[in-house]
C-alpha cells in the first residue's frame, strides 16, 4: 500500500489527475499501487494520466495501463504538451466534480482523503510543504529554490498562502473559469491557478500540511536551465496579466 495511513472512509467518487513526463522507470508500479489503494476509498474513481511531452516509453505505458485498468484514462496530446497544458488537458478530461492533482512520485493518501472531506466547505485545498513540519527531506538546493520561488510569488503577487505547486484538490465546476483562463502553460501554471483562486472573492481556498516524507525517489527529468528560462518568462507574463 502507498505510504499514508488513516482510517479509511469510503466516499462516492473522485478524479485523480497526474501529469506524466518521462516516467517509464516508475509509472507502471506506482499506478498499480494507486489503483489498489483507491479501490478501498472510493466507490467510483478514475486516474487521468495526462502526458507531458515525454520522449521515452511513457506514452506506450500509459496506453497499456488504460487498457489494463478501466479506471485509468490516457490523455495524450500529440502536440508537445508542457506541464501546465498537460494539467489543463487532464482537468478538462476528468468526469467527476471532485478533482485531486497528484504527482507520480508523491501519492499522499491522507491528503487525498482529508482534502476531499474539506471540499464540503472549500472550493480549493492546497497541500503545503511548509505546513508539513520536518517532512520535507529534499536536498538543500531544492528546498532553497522552493523558498526563493515562493518568496518571489509573495512579493510579486501579494500571495498570502505558503504553497502553489504539488498536491491540490478542488471542485471542477467552481475552478473551471480559472483552469481555462490562465495565461501561462508551463511550470508556473499551478502558481497562476492558486494565485487567481486566492484572489477570487467567490472562492473559498485553504491549505493543509502533507502527511508523508517529501523525498526524491528518482532523478529529475527536467533540465534546470531550460525550466528556469520558461519560469521567468511565465512569471513576467503573469505579472503583466494580473497587475
Amino acid at each position: 500500500s502507498i505510504v499514508g495511513k488513516i482510517k479509511i472512509i469510503m466516499t462516492e467518487n473522485c478524479s485523480i489527475v497526474i501529469p506524466v513526463f518521462n516516467e517509464e522507470e516508475i509509472l507502471e508500479k506506482r499506478i498499480h499501487l494507486l489503483v489498489e489503494d483507491l479501490k478501498k476509498r472510493f466507490k467510483d474513481f478514475e486516474i487521468v494520466l495526462t502526458e507531458n511531452g515525454s520522449v521515452d516509453n511513457t506514452k506506450s505505458i500509459i496506453r497499456t495501463l488504460s487498457e489494463k485498468y478501466d479506471m485509468v484514462v490516457a490523455e495524450i496530446d500529440d502536440e508537445k504538451a508542457d506541464y501546465g497544458q498537460a494539467l489543463i488537458n487532464g482537468i478538462n478530461r476528468a468526469r467527476f466534480e471532485y478533482i485531486t492533482i497528484f504527482e507520480l512520485d508523491y501519492l499522499d493518501m491522507v491528503f487525498l482523503q482529508k482534502s476531499n472531506e474539506l471540499l464540503s466547505s472549500y472550493d480549493l485545498v492546497i497541500g503545503s510543504k511548509k505546513l508539513s513540519g520536518d517532512l520535507d527531506r529534499r536536498p538543500f538546493k531544492r528546498k532553497l529554490f522552493t523558498w526563493l520561488y515562493n518568496t518571489g510569488l509573495k512579493v510579486a503577487f501579494s500571495y498570502k498562502l505558503t504553497e502553489t505547486h504539488g498536491l491540490k484538490s478542488f471542485k471542477k465546476s467552481k475552478l473551471a473559469p480559472i483552469t481555462n483562463g490562465c495565461v501561462t502553460r508551463h511550470a508556473v501554471w499551478p502558481s497562476e491557478f492558486c494565485i487567481r483562486a486566492s484572489r477570487d472573492k467567490n472562492l473559498k481556498v485553504t491549505e493543509i500540511g502533507l502527511s508523508m516524507p517529501i523525498e526524491e525517489i528518482r532523478t529529475t527529468r527536467i533540465k534546470a536551465i531550460k525550466r528556469l528560462k520558461k519560469t521567468i518568462d511565465d512569471i513576467l507574463l503573469l505579472r503583466r496579466s494580473i497587475n
